[in-house]
């Protein structure tokens, strides 16, 4: 590098041998300053790249989702008792979503958050939901050492109270099965708290208006709710309380709900739905459920009891549950229940068994193989299937449901 610089002036120098002496006195003084440039260049450390930012993501903000589907079998579908072969349209092991969650500190124990989630139809690209944008979760809020207050579109709190017994959780063949409320279990319009308090989580919300899309939960109607002429239409509120722990844990949850203008009642098992456009309807549900864990081997059992109170009708329906998972190694693992659910109001009732085999690939990719029978009594049509419409079993029929699908989670 030095000689590069020299050359130059080198070259020059015959040229100048006849000049003056000031000249050659210039000449060697650039030769000095350029000879002095070159030894500190040499001499200074090497600067180190810039790594390159791995997240291009404003700070406290993260994208993650759930991506789940495969092929469903169905028996005895319809009046006819056809075989249906498809791909189902809203869940597999659990319903496909994709969301953004921040979380934001604004000073000692003071955080900003808020979530956006929508479901997506693998089957079809659609969105979830009635075709809603972030029809899972929208909300924004607080957290603080007083809890964490929240408002939009959130789930209610019966959905935390069932988490833990409910082994099998969003499965196609479940409690989803039974009660399409249960994986649907969200609200509009809402103001939500939650706090943890120990091993101890509290939980509360309240709607001023449920549900402002139809089709949110299937053959529910809508109830937009929030109207100055009658306060009480479509309103709503739950509330949630549990215990968790290693060994065990314990949860009891209520939700109730509001009738008004265009809401119905659906009991899912062949019976037409009844309307709730009255104020004064209510459908309510409550739960107590709890769990136990030996080793790898965790238990689960619980109670959700239905009641709906309305001009057009009232109805009880109880639902039992006891399920169960097994680890085998940190690869594979096995679950399943059993099901009881009791309508003696409509005549309806019906039994339901599960099982289902994970095998987990990596941290996020999974495959299983999962099936359901349902035990229908003599009147009733409860599905086996709750991956979508189209899949209504024929009154007093048994179906058998098998499904084999994939997992990706990001």
């Amino acid at each position: 590098m030095l000689a590069a610089l020299i050359a130059p002036a080198c070259v020059a120098a015959p040229a100048l041998a006849a000049g003056t002496e000031s000249e050659l006195q210039e000449l060697k003084a650039m030769i000095a300053t350029l000879q002095q440039k070159v030894a500190t260049i040499e001499q200074a450390p090497a600067k180190a790249a810039e790594p390159a930012s791995g997240n291009l993501l404003p700070k406290g903000l993260k994208i993650y989702g759930n991506l789940d589907s495969g092929v469903e079998r169905i028996s005895n579908v319809g009046p006819t008792a056809k075989t249906l072969t498809r791909v189902p349209s809203t869940t597999g092991t659990t319903p496909s979503a994709i969301g953004l969650d921040f979380r934001g500190n604004l000073n000692d124990g003071v955080a900003a958050v808020a979530k956006a989630e929508m479901g997506v139809a693998l089957d079809s690209s659609s969105s979830g939901q009635g075709g809603r944008l972030f029809g899972r979760q929208m909300f924004v809020g607080v957290d603080s050492a007083l809890g964490t207050v929240t408002v939009g579109r959130q789930y209610s709190m019966l959905f935390y109270g069932l988490q833990g017994a409910d082994v099998l959780g969003p499965n196609i063949y479940g409690l989803s099965s039974i009660d399409a409320y249960i994986p649907n279990a969200r609200a509009d319009n809402s103001v939500a708290w939650r706090k943890a308090v120990g091993q101890v989580s509290l939980g509360a919300h309240y709607s001023f208006g449920r549900d402002t899309v139809s089709n949110t939960v299937p053959a529910s109607g809508v109830c937009a709710g929030e109207d100055a002429t009658d306060t009480s239409r479509c309103r709503g509120w739950s509330a949630m309380a549990r215990y968790d722990s290693q060994a065990f844990g314990a949860s009891v949850a209520i939700d109730k709900q509001r009738g008004g203008t265009g809401a119905q009642a659906n009991f899912f098992n062949g019976s037409a739905p009844l309307t709730m456009t009255a104020a004064s309807d209510e459908d309510k549900r409550v739960t107590a459920n709890g769990y136990a864990r030996f080793g790898a081997f965790k238990l689960g059992a619980g109670w959700l009891s239905r009641r709906l109170a309305a001009a057009a009708g009232n109805v009880k329906q109880e639902t039992t549950w006891l399920q169960g998972e097994y680890a085998i190694s940190p690869k594979w693992v096995v679950d399943g229940g059993v099901f009881r659910v009791s309508n003696d109001t409509q005549g309806k009732s019906a039994n339901l068994y599960v099982i289902r085999a994970i095998r987990k690939i990596d941290d996020q990719l999974s495959a299983y193989l999962t099936a359901g029978y349902m035990d229908n009594g003599s009147t009733a049509a409860y599905s086996v299937s709750a991956g979508g419409p189209g899949a209504a079993a024929s009154a007093g029929k048994a179906q058998l449901g098998t499904m084999a699908g994939v997992r990706y989670r990001f």
